[in-house]
C-alpha cells in the first residue's frame, strides 16, 4: 500500500491587528492649572517691563528736548550786541570856521575821538575784528578811522575807543558847507561804523555777528562843541 507523506505547512504567521487608535497620538492631557499661572505671571511681568522700559525712554527723550528748547531760548540765543554811541570829542586841531567858510585856522587834519558802547547780552565772549569807521559830510567822506581787534565778554560791556581823522581840505571842498555855516552855524557830521565779528557756542559753534552803527552828530561852529543828533541809530544783525 502506497503511502504518501503529506508535509504539513504550518500556516503564514500575520502580524496582530494594530487598532486605529494606535496611530493616533494621544491627545495632550491639560495642562497644570498651577503651570498655565505661572505661564501667566511671565506674560504679565515681561508686557510691564516693556512698558516701564518705553515709558523711560519717551520720559528722557521729553526731558532733552525740553532741555534743548529751553537752552534754545536762553543760553544758547544768540542775541543782537547793544552798540550806541556815547561821546565824540576833537583831540587834536581846530574846526574853527570863519564867516566866509573859505578856511580854517589851521591846516592841518582834525582828529576825534569816538567812544562806542558795546553791551553783549549774550552768556558767550563776543569777538571782532578790525573796524573801519567813515565820516562823512554833505555825502562827502571827509575822514576815517579804525578801531583794533578786541572782544567783549559774555554779559559784560565794554567801552570802544575810535579815532578818526578829519582832512581839513575835504571838509572845505564840501559844496554845503558856507551854507551851513552862514545859516545854521553847525555842521552834521555822518559816521558809518560796522563790526564784524563772532559768538562762539560752548566752544563748538560759531555764530557770526555783524553791529553796523550810524549816526550823525552835530558841530556847532560858534562854540566848537559837538552834540548827538537826533538821528544816532543802532542796525544791528546776525
Amino acid at each position: 500500500m502506497a503511502y504518501h507523506h503529506q508535509n504539513h505547512q504550518s500556516p503564514q504567521r500575520r502580524d496582530p491587528f494594530k487598532p486605529l487608535s494606535s496611530f493616533i497620538s494621544p491627545s495632550p492631557s491639560p495642562l497644570n492649572p498651577h503651570h498655565q499661572e505661572a505661564i501667566s505671571e511671565k506674560q504679565i511681568r515681561r508686557i510691564k517691563t516693556a512698558v516701564c522700559c518705553c515709558g523711560c525712554v519717551t520720559a528722557l527723550i521729553c526731558i532733552v528736548a525740553v532741555i534743548l528748547i529751553v537752552l534754545s531760548f536762553t543760553v544758547y540765543n544768540v542775541q543782537d550786541p547793544d552798540v550806541r554811541l556815547d561821546s565824540i570829542t576833537i583831540i587834536n586841531g581846530t574846526l574853527n570856521l570863519k564867516a566866509n567858510a573859505t578856511a580854517t585856522s589851521s591846516s592841518d587834519n582834525v582828529t576825534l575821538l569816538a567812544h562806542l558802547i558795546v553791551k553783549n547780552t549774550n552768556s558767550f565772549t563776543f569777538r571782532y575784528g578790525t573796524t573801519t569807521t567813515q565820516i562823512s559830510y554833505d555825502g562827502i567822506g571827509i575822514g576815517v578811522g579804525t578801531l583794533p581787534p578786541g572782544k567783549t565778554k559774555g554779559k559784560r560791556t565794554a567801552m570802544l575807543n575810535v579815532t578818526m581823522q578829519v582832512v581839513a581840505k575835504k571838509l572845505l571842498d564840501a559844496p554845503g558847507l558856507r551854507r551851513d555855516v552862514e545859516e545854521d552855524q553847525a555842521l552834521n557830521i555822518s559816521s558809518y561804523t560796522r563790526i564784524d565779528g563772532r559768538v562762539k557756542v560752548l566752544n563748538m559753534f560759531k555764530r557770526k555777528v555783524v553791529a553796523v552803527l550810524n549816526c550823525t552828530v552835530e558841530y556847532n561852529v560858534t562854540s566848537g562843541l559837538i552834540f548827538h543828533g537826533d538821528n544816532c541809530l543802532k542796525d544791528i544783525s546776525i
